[in-house]
């Protein structure tokens, strides 16, 4: 039993299909039209007991940290999905900035923190899979996705998958990301010294850390993991792509890889409303301008002032 249950785990993740468990302990699934074909749909009926307590065995603790409150507190949710090589951590900020009636979760993915002994993703489908999951059996009032830098470019793929599966999204913020569409090919990997360069062009990573090779020389792996997801999240647009969901841009002042031109750009992936906020900051305004990036959040997630 416990062996059918991973494969079709395993099954339902490589076909894209969404699997969580709701609030009484049951199975759920969502998935595209063939994906669900009726075979499938009755072998995961089935099998939905073992399937659910595996499920339910990967806590969501392992892939959210709380950075305000308690799980009861708060209007609506923000789930923020970090930067390039960055963790929850980088975020402290947040904790103090965000305005009442705001919870905020951060997605904690493998290869960071006290995460940093599994394999992290270089692919953003199984990634962003494995995230919508996890907002799917947690998500309990409105919410919106916040990506900063490649995050953004995994939210919007989360957004994409939760989109047959809820309706309690209620915004997509992308922060100094460009648009999938206009990311360039993929050339050869990087080497440490131009992954340092790069390092210092995004400023977010203090020198005295950039110095230290014990740092270094574990750091730099999940970094170069991260570029290799990053490249893996370009896209041509297309009309299924587009988000249903209002989409939010914010963009550094200061910040020379993502001016206000790319984030313009990222009109063409929304059905819907579309805003660009810019703000005072270079690469890692979300963290220097918290305040006012998660109140711009909070107004648009429709949060009331206290």
């Amino acid at each position: 039993m416990s062996f059918l249950a991973d494969q079709l785990i395993g099954e339902a993740r490589r076909r894209q299909v969404r699997l969580w468990v709701d609030s009484t302990g049951g199975l759920q699934f969502a998935g595209e039209g063939p994906a669900l074909d009726d075979r499938f749909v009755m072998l995961l009926r089935t099998q939905a007991r073992p399937i659910a307590a595996k499920i339910g065995a990967e806590a969501p603790d392992r892939w959210l940290r709380p950075l305000t409150g308690a799980r009861g507190d708060g209007d609506a949710l923000l789930y923020l999905i970090p930067a390039a090589g960055a963790g929850p951590n980088a975020y402290r900020s947040w904790s103090g900035a965000a305005p009442a009636g705001l919870r905020i979760e951060a997605v904690l993915t493998p290869g960071r923190e006290e995460r940093f002994s599994e394999a992290p993703f270089t692919d953003v489908s199984a990634l962003a899979d494995r995230i919508a999951e996890r907002i799917l059996g947690h998500a309990d009032r409105p919410f919106g996705v916040f990506g900063h830098s490649t995050g953004a470019l995994v939210a919007r793929e989360v957004t994409q998958r939760l989109a047959g599966s809820t309706t309690a999204q209620r915004a997509l913020f992308v922060a100094g990301a460009l648009p999938p569409h206009l990311m360039g090919e993929p050339g050869p990997d990087p080497t440490d010294q131009e992954l340092l360069e790069y390092m210092n062009q995004w400023q977010g990573t203090p020198p005295e850390l950039l110095a230290d090779t014990g740092f270094l020389s574990t750091f730099l792996p999940t970094l170069r993991a991260d570029l290799r997801l990053f490249h893996s999240c370009r896209r041509a647009v297309s009309q299924a792509d587009r988000a249903a969901v209002p989409v939010v841009a914010f963009g550094g002042l200061q910040d020379e890889t993502a001016p206000r031109g790319l984030c313009e750009a990222w009109r063409q992936w929304t059905a819907g409303r579309f805003t660009v906020r810019m703000v005072e900051g270079g690469h890692f305004f979300p963290v220097t301008a918290a305040q006012e990036v998660l109140g711009a959040v909070a107004r648009e997630l429709g949060v009331p002032s206290r």
